[in-house]
């Protein structure tokens, strides 16, 4: 730990609310609300009360004092975490990091003890403020005057959604001093943190930001479109403890997308799809196996994109003879059998599928660049290896209609992934089908929404009779437990089978509670 006065920041990463209050604060908003059936349909009950799958599986694994076990998917190291404090170091920054807020607030304490010149809150995941008010009301407690800053995606989307006074509104609601509009924002972070070595003052020379001073008035700076090279944001692993990313650890080799889906802003943000080398790939999985890492996370957007290079990557892997299992996002529509067979042995033991839906004319809305028959092909030829796979699906997107819904049920029903997740439709005024809305009938944000051939109730009563009537595949929900849980806990020792045997006992909870 550092001496008082030597630390410039402490990185926090996810948070997960208390759910008990966050179940009871949605149920208040009435029990047919679109806010509490989502929630139950992310959610399920124990012996008469409701709870995430985290709770239950803790519950029935206890510890030696029969305690609820601890086990939980943000534990695994945080990439965010990595990547920032990699650059943060890189420009002469002295930080520490709290990798999992609602488990580790004690080591928080003893960081804002040794009295850092700022707290940093990365927003990865987050959709709404009440998370990250909570954290920052808890270092207030603790610090009231040290400054707090945040970055990231939820940033990014308030910086991007709203006009300049509706963003003062919500920065007051959240309760930070410096939050930092860019999509990638390590060199913005980096300058403001040298500028906070001589008070607040220079801040106003730092691009990207909004700003208080007095916590109501906030300024804001000149924007400067960051576009770090991403050989620069490779995590330097060298700055943990083995036992902080072994034996399971997350991996990035691309930056942004190369597609262009319509409900989804994330390449406008990222800009053009940008490759980390073979080589600095090697290099990180040579060490990965060197400190006893079993399971690795790509969590490129698009993995098996550029094609060829992907071929080359699982070429690389096998003649290295790593043992890893690895899981990645992959488009099944982009593959051959070649790459299917390269996939297995180089290790793959599960992999993401952004299928969104089943009806080929709701693909083409999206803008896929992809049809039911080629993942049709895909998820057969993943099964035949003992590949899992996990089909997440939209319902309600813009043109859906219960037909459309129909037809995707059946191809889920036919296909029979290992998991799959149907999640209504969450309309962000700034992504692509927005700007055809009139064409859709298309009107209001976030779950309250409409279009010409479905409106919100509608698609959450259809999630709802997906996961009452499909019986192929098992329930992964959405919140904090979904795919990436499955490398997670098989690096806790879980079997797949009995993984797969707790997923379809906390469904069937799901569904009975519906």
């Amino acid at each position: 730990m550092n001496a008082a006065g030597d630390l410039d920041c402490i990185l926090i990463g996810p948070h997960e609310l208390d759910f008990d209050d966050y179940e009871a604060s949605l149920r208040a908003m009435g029990e047919e609300s679109i806010a509490y059936r989502v929630l139950k349909a992310n959610s399920t009950v124990l012996d008469g009360r409701r709870m995430t799958y985290y709770d239950m599986l803790n519950r029935m694994l206890p510890d030696s004092r029969g305690e609820p076990g601890d086990l939980h998917v943000c534990k695994l190291p945080s990439l965010a975490i990595g990547h920032l404090k990699t650059a943060l170091t890189r420009a002469g920054l002295v930080t520490e990091e709290v990798n999992f807020f609602t488990w580790e607030r004690d080591r928080l304490v003893e960081l804002l003890a040794c009295r850092p010149r700022a707290v940093a809150i990365t927003s990865t995941f987050y959709v709404d403020n009440t998370a990250l008010t909570e954290i920052v009301d808890f270092v207030r407690r603790h610090d009231p005057d040290i400054p707090v800053i945040i970055g990231g995606p939820h940033i990014l989307n308030i910086h991007n959604g709203y006009d300049p006074e509706a963003q003062d509104f919500v920065y007051r609601e959240i309760g930070a001093d410096i939050y930092v509009c860019d999509s990638q924002g390590e060199s913005t972070l980096a300058q403001a943190l040298r500028a906070l070595r001589t008070g607040r003052a220079g801040l106003a020379l730092v691009p990207n930001l909004a700003y208080t001073t007095n916590g109501h008035d906030f300024t804001r700076t000149g924007r400067v479109v960051e576009d770090n090279p991403i050989e620069d944001s490779v995590v330097d692993w060298s700055l943990f403890d083995p036992g902080f990313y072994a034996p399971t650890v997350q991996l990035r080799t691309a930056r942004s997308c190369a597609y262009a889906c319509a409900f989804c802003q994330y390449p406008q943000l990222g800009g053009p799809l940008s490759l980390n080398s073979l080589e600095h790939v090697e290099a990180q999985l040579r060490h990965f196996a060197e400190v006893g890492v079993k399971n690795v996370v790509f969590i490129d957007d698009t993995f098996n994109v550029p094609f060829p290079r992907f071929k080359k990557l699982l070429r690389m892997m096998i003649k290295n003879g790593f043992d890893f299992n690895w899981f990645s996002f992959f488009r099944c529509a982009n593959s051959d059998a070649e790459a299917f067979d390269l996939m297995a042995e180089s290790g793959c033991k599960g992999v993401f599928l952004g299928l969104e839906s089943g009806d080929d004319r709701i693909l083409k809305n999206m803008n896929k660049s992809a049809s039911s028959e080629k993942y049709r092909r895909g998820i057969g030829a993943l099964t035949e290896r003992g590949i899992l796979t996990f089909a997440s699906l939209i319902v309600g997107f813009p043109g859906e209609t219960a037909d459309s819904v129909a037809r995707t049920m059946d191809f889920i029903a036919d296909t029979a992934p290992t998991f799959y997740r149907a999640e209504m439709y969450y309309h962000y005024p700034a992504v692509p089908i927005a700007q055809q809305a009139d064409k859709y009938g298309l009107r209001g944000t976030g779950y309250h929404w409409r279009h010409d051939t479905m409106d919100a109730e509608q698609a959450c009563a259809a999630v709802e009779h997906m996961y009452r009537t499909i019986d192929s595949s098992l329930i992964m929900p959405g919140y904090m437990f979904d795919f990436w849980s499955i490398p997670y806990l098989m690096g806790q020792g879980m079997e797949v089978e009995h993984l797969t045997a707790f997923v379809r006992r906390a469904g069937e909870g799901l569904v009975r509670a519906l």
